[in-house]
């Protein structure tokens, strides 16, 4: 007797939160698939705007849960829970599936049975034009050693430690075996509001499995003013605290320690001088406070001596740092 073979279906889960004026657009690219989505799953984390409203003329299209606000990383959770499909795709409400995503992801999970979670490609945008593709900007070693069949790369050697200088794994474009999305626990809630917060679970991700990424763009990333990336010291605050978390809880940091300590303190000095930079002296004084075994250099001194002058005087010394 041939085995009956069943197709492989996508779950989509997209958290939302006062996204009402752009997550109409997000809903419209994923309808427009090749292949369509098994089902649509949006869950609002408590919007205050007219979210509500607009989602309900996609009653018959969507699936549609509204929690209390607790943060992206439960409304994922909670969107994944839901899914009734073995593979669970993320999208957050300000980006663009491209419309041959699900005919491209499932044909290579129909022949990778071993296949537990597979990235892709983007496209950054924003409201003027498309800019370059993700991987357009890879490092010449980022896929040194690895495979590539089919448009997709496994294999990937140190693929953990490379993420700490090249990351283009994003939570959009994601399509992850739901039992091995649990087995990991989902989303750390204990990160909500912190800058990065997906990168804790990306690198979870590549610690347990062998990660998939398609080459070719398959989503659209959007580039907007409220964007939690274009606060470039939050992110770094964020990545360095991702770090420390990953070196107490993950094995494969633990096991490079010496290389973990010093991104740490990279992000750390980065942050220092984002902070420095926008005047935000409160701020840079705390960070400095941490950054004990940096070596000193005669710049960053001269930062540190102005930050304990007194405010008037500080904020002359300021200014001519900025001209120079």
């Amino acid at each position: 007797m041939i085995p009956v073979v069943k197709p492989v279906t996508l779950s989509l889960v997209i958290p939302t939160y006062n996204r009402a004026h752009l997550i109409i657009e997000t809903i419209e690219s994923a309808l427009a698939q090749t292949v369509s989505f098994f089902e649509i799953i949006v869950v609002d984390d408590g919007s205050t705007d007219n979210t509500d409203y607009l989602l309900s003329t996609y009653q018959e299209k969507i699936r549609f849960f509204r929690t209390e606000n607790q943060g992206v990383q439960a409304a994922r959770n909670r969107g994944v829970a839901e899914a009734r499909s073995a593979f669970v795709t993320l999208c957050d409400s300000d980006d663009l599936f491209l419309p041959d995503y699900v005919e491209k992801i499932t044909k290579h999970l129909a022949s990778s049975e071993a296949c537990n979670a597979i990235y892709c490609n983007f496209i950054i945008f924003d409201e003027n034009k498309d800019h370059s593709a993700k991987l357009s900007t890879a490092p010449n070693a980022f896929f040194a050693d690895s495979v590539c069949v089919d448009n997709v790369y496994v294999k990937i050697p140190d693929l953990y430690i490379k993420t700490l200088t090249y990351q283009p794994f994003f939570p959009t474009g994601l399509t992850i075996r739901k039992d091995f999305y649990a087995s990991l626990g989902g989303f750390n809630i204990a990160f909500n509001g912190v800058g990065s917060e997906d990168w804790e679970f990306t690198l979870r991700v590549i610690e347990h499995t062998d990660v998939s990424l398609y080459k070719t763009p398959l989503v659209k990333i959007r580039k907007h003013s409220s964007n939690d990336s274009f606060d470039h010291v939050r992110q770094n605050i964020g990545e360095a605290k991702v770090l420390e978390y990953a070196l107490k809880n993950h094995k494969t940091a633990k096991s490079r320690e010496a290389i973990i300590k010093k991104s740490i303190e990279n992000r750390r000095l980065l942050a220092f001088d984002g902070a420095y930079a926008r005047g935000d002296f409160v701020l840079a004084t705390d960070l400095e406070s941490n950054l004990k075994s940096m070596r000193v250099t005669w710049r960053f001194f001269l930062k540190k001596m102005i930050l304990k002058l007194p405010c008037s005087l500080r904020n002359r010394m300021w200014l001519l740092t900025q001209r120079s």
